[in-house]
């Protein structure tokens, strides 16, 4: 393997492309490594049978790390290797395969392009496209996907967000074989086994929980955390305080006119431990609110929805790195795997499950102001539906895009359906989504044990959880230049398998918040902690954002990359800007892929220049 390049005067973000088979007179499998890795980031064993590679947050210790992956050459059982504490990508090389376990977050991807004889791997699409040859150019229809699909990954499938380059996401193992050949399953289903119960689940949150935190606190020089007020990321920083006897500082972003309580909590929690030195990072209506220096915007290698939000993240660097941080820890990924969608309702549409169900109707209703039985027949409608007339469903509803937003109710479904920003489209784009969706209809094979074949709940719980890994990576991005690596312990495989060790409907109990989180870290974590039962709401700043924003924001539509690529009209996008700046609804967060999606376009190189790149 090639040594990566630690020097600060390179490219400053990790990277590598490799292939397989090996180039001819080479002998690793990485040919190319670059950027700044942090202490542990690229880990690997060379032994008699291969080499065994790990990408991320491996947290084994160098004695486990070898007898393990000795043991897997040896034996040719990979499997147990995802199993160590930490998030990580795996490759394992020997002399007929390479073989790759993407972790179950998804927080470190692979793509990868096959070529005659031989298949590309890296970490970033647009460089595997480049050392692949073939070609390099975004992928229209993934886009239109990212932005209007968001919840069906059925619909882009393996297809990254440049042509001809494959991902591997999430749970997923790829092998390339000694004529280049690759083949992409699904190693891990997470699919809850009948037999585990509540305490079971419980005890295995909360040790995954306490590893992950301790072997952090452990190998951190300075650590800080994220102290928002809210449970995930409150419940991490008190558990970092059973590992470390110096003073913790924790950060909490506010701002002065907000509406948000998140501070009132965040103080209130930091008295209850004297180590814990609270930072207030008080955000200004002119530099932090959303859409602010949009155009500073990092993106790791893909879209970035959350770069709407680069002044406040960058504004939170510059606190955190003021003391000398190299880990810092926040929530992510908690909510995903804490708090079960609506749809694991369908779950509890069958016999000796009613009560349940009219009971969690009941609550859920009562709480978004709609009627039980209008949630309970819905529920019932989701249990008797399968996939493939949902795929069906939301071709039709591309083709005729609805003027309503999605409602509450909408959420007990396989997806949330598109919603009025799908007139954004144009009428080649949509008919081309559509067709993805009848395909994927069409092509829907007899049920088995993989996530595609779960219920609802699961795939929408799933989505999410990417969404978060996905989320983190481009944090872990941005953090970069300050020396900061943010780690997010409920990413961690050992954390997602305990949440999911229990079916949605076990793992919630309306009106109860995270209820499997309360027991699994009850005398861990503080009383008050677990107690907390909201979770603060920062919508209010969309609007007061666009609005000061409203110049930046016309000039990317007026400009779109999108809008060369035929899959957007323009004047569509600006029609719902412009109800949002007059204060209507709007829909910020398709406003916010579509954003995403743009500056990516931009803020990537592409080969030849064209249309879909470089500054306007």
């Amino acid at each position: 393997m090639t040594a990566p390049d630690h020097s600060t005067d390179g490219r400053l973000h990790p990277d590598f492309t490799g292939c397989f088979p090996l180039l001819t007179g080479s002998s690793a499998p990485l040919t190319d490594v670059t950027g700044h890795w942090r202490e542990g980031e690229l880990r690997s064993f060379r032994g008699a049978g291969g080499t065994v590679i790990t990408v991320g947050q491996c947290l084994a210790e160098e004695r486990q790390f070898a007898a393990d992956a000795e043991r897997a050459l040896a034996t040719d059982r990979l499997t147990p290797l995802t199993r160590w504490a930490g998030s990580y990508l795996c490759i394992v090389v020997r002399p007929g395969d390479l073989t790759a376990f993407a972790d179950l977050a998804g927080q470190y991807p692979l793509y990868y392009r096959r070529r005659p004889g031989r298949t590309w791997i890296g970490s970033r699409p647009k460089d595997v496209a480049v050392a692949a040859g073939g070609g390099c150019c975004p992928d229209p229809q993934v886009l239109a996907a990212h932005i209007f699909c968001p919840g069906i990954p059925l619909l882009p499938g393996n297809r990254s967000v440049v042509a001809g380059v494959e991902r591997l996401g999430g749970g997923h193992a790829l092998r390339i074989t000694a004529d280049g050949a690759a083949v992409q399953w699904e190693y891990e289903t997470l699919q809850p086994p009948p037999e585990a119960s509540a305490a079971t689940a419980a005890e295995a949150l909360g040790a995954a929980l306490e590893d992950s935190v301790r072997l952090r606190a452990a190998r951190a020089r300075t650590l800080t955390a994220d102290f928002s007020g809210g449970l995930d990321s409150t419940s991490v920083a008190f558990l970092s305080l059973r590992h470390r006897t110096d003073p913790l500082p924790v950060f909490t972003y506010h701002r002065a006119d907000t509406s948000c309580d998140d501070l009132e909590y965040a103080r209130d929690y930091a008295r209850l431990d004297e180590r814990l030195r609270l930072e207030v990072v008080t955000g200004t209506t002119a530099d932090t609110l959303p859409y602010q220096g949009l155009y500073d915007a990092e993106c790791d290698g893909e879209p970035n929805p959350a770069a709407v939000g680069a002044a406040r993240t960058r504004l939170r660097l510059e606190r955190i790195a003021q003391h000398g941080c190299d880990v810092h820890l926040g929530g992510e990924g908690g909510d995903a795997l804490l708090s079960p969608p609506p749809s694991y309702l369908a779950g509890l549409a069958r016999p000796g499950g009613l009560r349940r169900l009219l009971r969690d109707a009941h609550v859920l209703a009562r709480a978004r102001h709609t009627s039980p039985l209008r949630v309970a027949g819905r529920a019932a409608r989701l249990a008797r539906t399968p996939p493939a007339t949902a795929l069906r469903q939301t071709a039709e509803r591309l083709e005729s895009p609805g003027a309503h937003d999605p409602h509450w109710l909408d959420t007990l479904s396989w997806w949330v359906p598109p919603g009025p920003e799908a007139a954004w489209l144009t009428a080649s784009a949509r008919g081309e989504l559509a067709e993805l969706a009848r395909t994927g209809a069409a092509g829907r094979r007899p049920r088995g044990r993989r996530t595609d074949d779960g219920p609802p709940d699961l795939r929408t719980t799933l989505h999410e959880l990417r969404t978060s890994a996905s989320a983190q990576r481009q944090l872990a991005c941005a953090a970069a230049p300050f020396g900061i690596w943010p780690q997010a312990p409920f990413l961690d495989n050992d954390v997602v398998r305990a949440c999911l060790l229990l079916p949605a409907h076990r793992r919630c109990e309306p009106p109860a918040f995270k209820p499997l989180l309360g027991s699994a870290l009850a005398g861990a974590v503080p009383a008050p902690v677990l107690a907390r039962r909201t979770k603060g709401d920062y919508s209010d700043e969309d609007y007061q954002g666009a609005r000061l924003a409203a110049g930046t924001l016309r000039d990317i539509i007026r400009t779109s990359r999108l809008a060369a690529l035929d899959v957007i009209d323009p004047r569509a996008v600006a029609a719902s800007l412009e109800r949002a700046l007059m204060g209507l609804r709007a829909p910020f967060p398709a406003l916010n892929r579509f954003l995403g999606v743009e500056l990516w376009l931009r803020d990537t190189s592409w080969p030849g220049d064209s249309q879909y790149g470089g500054s306007s």
